[in-house]
């Protein structure tokens, strides 16, 4: 969007986007995000301040089907954010000349008049996710010996000497027929 499409009154956007989308926005980044239910949904006000930043605010609601990082099974995170993002222009925020300030660091810059109120919503939904994603606060995991999901099975004992090649080789499968 460029900020000149922005009126005095500020400017309304209401954003649809599918799971492709999302995926594509994703990309080959390390995230336990498998993909989107439905679509995600996101109402944002935008307004120029007199200062060229662009203030853009609004909420985002998604339901991401991300992977538990103790059972490597599937669940639902539903994001339900309301967002404040200033978006300053680089041009006038970042001299050559001058060292970086830790509020630089939490700024959001904009170049030749353009932002992308899309890469706004993403970044938000991205903010809302769990850096550690869990199934469910007290999720068993997966066993150590055999790789049996724990929370199906709570009151499994696994043979210790045993010895595998592979002992989520079961996991695995089961995780390539979801693919």
């Amino acid at each position: 969007m460029n900020i000149r499409e922005i009126s005095k009154e500020g400017r309304k956007l209401s954003i649809t986007k599918n799971n492709e989308w999302f995926m594509g926005m994703i990309g080959d980044t390390v995230v336990d995000v498998e993909s989107i239910e439905d679509d995600l949904h996101s109402a944002i006000d935008v307004h120029l301040r007199e200062d060229k930043s662009v203030i853009v605010e609004g909420d985002v609601h998604a339901d991401v089907i991300m992977r538990c990082v103790k059972c490597l099974e599937s669940f639902h995170t539903i994001v339900d954010r309301q967002f404040s993002v200033s978006i300053e222009p680089y041009e006038q925020s970042v001299s050559m000349n001058r060292n970086i300030s830790s509020s630089d660091l939490d700024a959001e810059f904009y170049r030749n008049d353009e932002f992308d109120p899309d890469t706004v919503v993403f970044e938000q939904i991205m903010l809302s996710l769990p850096m550690y994603p869990l199934c469910k606060p007290d999720c068993k995991g997966l066993c150590k010996h055999c790789g049996m999901n724990l929370n199906e099975h709570p009151g499994h004992r696994c043979d210790t000497n045993k010895s595998d090649d592979n002992p989520f080789r079961k996991q695995i499968e089961k995780i390539k027929k979801t693919l």
